[in-house]
Order: C-alpha cells, then structure tokens, then sequence
C-alpha cells in the first residue's frame, strides 16, 4: 500500500511544483491584442510587463529573431523581412511599412530580474489592404414582378465583405431577396422595393460606402399609343 501513496505524493508535489512556478512568472500583456493595420502603417505592439526585466526578444512565427532590448539598447535581426524598418525599445516593437507578407504571430520573451521565472506571450498580426474604389450598380429600368439584381464592387482591399441597407434599415436575405458577397438579388421585385440602396464594402481597418436610388415601374403601366 505505501507504492501508491508514495506515487500519489510525488504526483501532488509535481503538481504544487508546476503550479507554484506558474504563479512566479513574470506577468506579460499587451496594450492591443491583436494588432490590425492596413499595408503601408506603422505597426506598433505594446507590452506590459509587471516586474522588473533583464531583457525581451522578439520573435516571428515561432523562431525567427526579430531582434532583442537589453541593457537601455537594441539589437536588431540583419537579414530578415523586417530589416531596416524595425525599432525596440523596453515596451514596444515598431515596424514601419507594413506590408501583406508581415502577417503573422509574434513572440515577445522575458528574462525578469530577481527570482521571478521568465515568460512568453505571443500576438497576432494582421495587415489589410485598404477597401477603395467602391461602387454600387442597379438597373435603368426595374419593372415590378421581374428579376432585379443589383452590384456592389470595389478595386481595392483583403478580405473585404459586404453589408447592404435600404432607407437606413439593414438588408437581410429572405424568401425573395438572395445576397452573395457583392451581389443583392430581388425577386420577384415590388414597388416598395424603390428607393436608396447603400451597399458597404469594409474590412477590419477600413471602409468605404456607395449608395445609388433604384425605380421600380408597375408592371402593367399604361403604354401611349399615337392619335390617343
């Protein structure tokens, strides 16, 4: 009977040991997480850090060194994507430019002083093109109890998508109207259906909006005839 108690003893004290070293790490966070910027920004990640520290490191997508502070100073990674274009200090990693490709999960690494156990904290970035060139088209001549499509498009962006409205009030898909990224489908049309459409192109660090006035005519309007 002592083997098991022995083994659950060791179990507990690995356990507490694990737990206790948890605890007396240093503390990281981050003043934004994640971090989202369109291409061409500066991309800034701030750290908090809640004990004093002998040095941090950067990392990108879990090995490549970005660079390390220590000592009031920098050292920055030669070599790299991000070469020429990065600055470190005790709280922040700066890179200016931001391009598609620097997407990604960064790592910073603390070496604390004292006997506080070092710790890492990873943040993600994501870097978008801009949304521009937005533009909405509907048809000349919508005639009620037809097909009505109307157009939403746009010449610049990443991962953009598409929200519509009619009159101030959001447009959802139903029985009669299909949505599919830049497309809105009416059908059949009605004469409440007039009015001003908007149609938003966005992604998640910008945005861009147009708006077009659709007519919808009576499907049987009276046609003038010469000698009437």
């Amino acid at each position: 009977m002592r083997q098991p108690l022995l083994l659950l003893s060791l179990s507990l004290a690995v356990l507490l040991s694990a737990n206790v070293l948890a605890q007396n790490q240093v503390q990281i966070q981050f003043q934004t997480d994640p971090v989202l910027v369109q291409t061409g920004a500066e991309i800034v990640f701030t750290v908090v850090i809640d004990a004093p520290f002998f040095s941090l490191k950067w990392r990108y997508q879990g090995g490549l060194t970005v660079g390390l502070w220590s000592a009031a100073s920098s050292t920055i990674n030669s070599g790299t994507q991000f070469t020429g274009r990065t600055t470190i200090t005790a709280t922040q990693l700066r890179i200016l430019g931001a391009q598609l490709r620097d997407s990604g999960i960064f790592t910073v690494e603390v070496d604390p002083t004292g006997t506080t156990a070092p710790n890492s904290r990873p943040i993600q970035l994501r870097v978008f093109d801009a949304v521009a060139g937005v533009s909405l088209s509907v048809p000349s001549v919508a005639v009620e109890a037809r097909n009505v499509s109307l157009s939403c498009t746009w010449n610049g962006g990443t991962d953009v998508t598409v929200q519509w409205g009619k009159g101030g009030v959001a447009i959802l898909a139903d029985a009669r109207i299909t949505i599919s990224a830049g497309s809105l489908v009416i059908n059949p049309a009605r004469r409440g259906d007039a009015g001003e459409y908007k149609c938003t192109a966005s992604n998640l660090v910008s945005a861009q909006t147009a708006t077009k006035s659709l007519t919808v005519y009576c499907e049987f309007a009276p046609i003038e005839t010469s000698g009437s």
